[in-house]
């Protein structure tokens, strides 16, 4: 089965409506997409799942992958999760690490979104709006000061757990 990617922009975001099987098969192609898109100089992006449907580990090793490249120069957030395709991203965990919007219209900010889910159009280049974005503890986000252990402490759970899942995904490794 093949995947169609249907892209559109709003503003400086790049909207990547998915359709049919993120998998081992079609992957590679979304991924060379992305790449384009980045040498391009895009570094915002909404991925529309709305018509996923299915997503292996392949197809979560990529988004995955977009994710660490954007982070901290840009943003990435996803649409559409339902049926099969949510309970992937439930089960395995990726739920809680991507910004995730029930359609396109409420992830570009119609209607207003929830305070913990800023539309968007509204995120601006600051760390802590990219790090909100991505999931993630804004402080968490931020360099630790010297002599400063709390926030070390905080810092570091967010990338032991994104590091787990590069080393289960075998990203990283050359």
């Amino acid at each position: 089965m093949s995947l169609q990617i249907q892209q559109s922009e709003h503003g400086s975001i790049k909207i990547l409506q998915l359709i049919g099987r993120l998998d081992t098969e079609t992957s590679p192609n979304f991924e060379l997409a992305v790449y384009d898109l980045q040498e391009a100089g895009w570094t915002q992006y909404l991925v529309d799942l709305s018509q996923v449907t299915y997503v292996s580990s392949a197809g979560l090793r990529v988004l995955l992958a977009l994710a660490k490249k954007v982070e901290g120069k840009g943003s990435m957030a996803l649409s559409g999760l339902a049926g099969v395709v949510r309970e992937v991203f439930e089960k395995s965990g990726f739920s809680r690490m991507f910004t995730s919007y029930p359609d396109i219209s409420t992830a570009l900010g119609a209607p207003a979104p929830s305070p913990n889910n800023k539309p968007l159009s509204s995120v601006g280049s600051s760390n802590d709006d990219v790090a909100r974005l991505l999931g993630v503890n804004p402080a968490a986000a931020r360099p630790a000061k010297a002599n400063s252990t709390p926030a070390r402490a905080q810092q570091a759970a967010p990338v032991g757990f994104f590091a787990k899942f590069l080393a289960i995904f075998g990203i990283g490794k050359k």
